[in-house]
């Protein structure tokens, strides 16, 4: 992982934008491991123009970053700073325990000291999956305190990853945190992974699947391609077909399916494996009744398209 800058996140804007293709970043060959992070820093900003949209439709992520809750602001500031950086999932939730804070400066500005996780979902074979996020974040968080009695996300500075992770903890956050911050208890890890997953449930009732099962990308079992007996060489060459402009960007990278949005409109990406036709089979569906709308089909035994 890659050393980055401190994050300093100024908010003046309440959405950012989230692009469809969870679970693309950086997949390995042969493996589509859910990206994560754990005390990762990227300077980002929801005043920066968001990446430009793929042919499937972004959804707007949208909360309020003044609010009358000293917490609900902070979750707030976490999903929308987190959500510009990974731009991924059907729905986003965030974890964070306020360790400590300080008072008010003469701007009325509060620094306050939490742990934070994130974490992005979307559909894949039926399961709720964890498809994107970070691990347990120590960050500085300014608040300003409103002469109304309100919140407002102001700033994050989050710790720095790699060599510089002590030292950072040690120039942002007060000694008697120091322990805290460096190593992780279960106890806080187990705290925040619940809070995050609320969101998860709280989405999945609201559009009546709250039977679904929701986990990790670990936590289901994924069938490659090399699994049926595809060599490496034409399996690779379908993770750059799955790298190009088609449809089959969207198309999971294990034989599966997972479901994307597209301005409100359900649709399911298939890769499939017909063993006796040795054939690799992409599919684009539409949810609600079905229909293939786009497919394609590669020999698996060259990976080369058939026509």
């Amino acid at each position: 992982m890659k050393n980055k800058l401190l994050a300093v996140l100024t908010i003046t804007t309440l959405a950012a934008t989230m692009l469809a293709g969870c679970g693309k970043q950086d997949a390995p060959k042969e493996e589509t491991p859910e990206v994560v992070t754990e005390a990762s820093t990227e300077e980002v900003s929801v005043e920066a123009p968001a990446q430009e949209p793929t042919d499937a439709a972004t959804e707007e992520v949208s909360y309020p970053l003044i609010t009358a809750d000293l917490d609900e602001t902070i979750g707030n500031g976490i999903i929308i700073m987190e959500n510009n950086l990974y731009k991924a999932g059907e729905t986003q939730g965030e974890g964070h325990i306020l360790m400590s804070k300080d008072e008010p400066d003469e701007n009325g500005e509060i620094k306050c000291y939490v742990l934070q996780t994130f974490g992005a979902y979307e559909f894949q074979d039926g399961n709720f999956v964890r498809c994107a996020g970070s691990g347990v974040i120590p960050s500085v968080i300014t608040v300003k305190a409103n002469d109304d009695g309100t919140y407002e996300f102001v700033s994050i500075v989050e710790a720095e990853d790699g060599s510089a992770f002590v030292d950072s903890i040690k120039k942002n956050f007060p000694e008697a945190l120091w322990s805290r911050c460096i190593t992780i208890e279960d106890d806080d890890r187990n705290e925040l992974n619940k809070q995050e997953r609320s969101y998860a449930e709280e989405y999945l009732g609201s559009i009546g699947r709250e039977d679904v099962e929701i986990g990790d990308y670990a936590d289901f079992e994924h069938t490659l391609l090399t699994d049926e007996g595809v060599s490496v060489d034409v399996s690779n060459k379908m993770l750059d077909v799955q790298s190009g402009d088609g449809f089959e960007f969207f198309c999971p990278m294990w034989l599966g399916e997972r479901e994307v949005l597209e301005e409100n409109v359900r649709y399911t990406y298939k890769t499939e494996y017909d063993q006796k036709k040795k054939q690799i089979i992409f599919s684009k569906v539409l949810y609600e009744t079905g229909e293939v709308l786009e497919t394609s089909t590669y020999d698996a035994k060259t990976g080369d398209k058939v026509d």
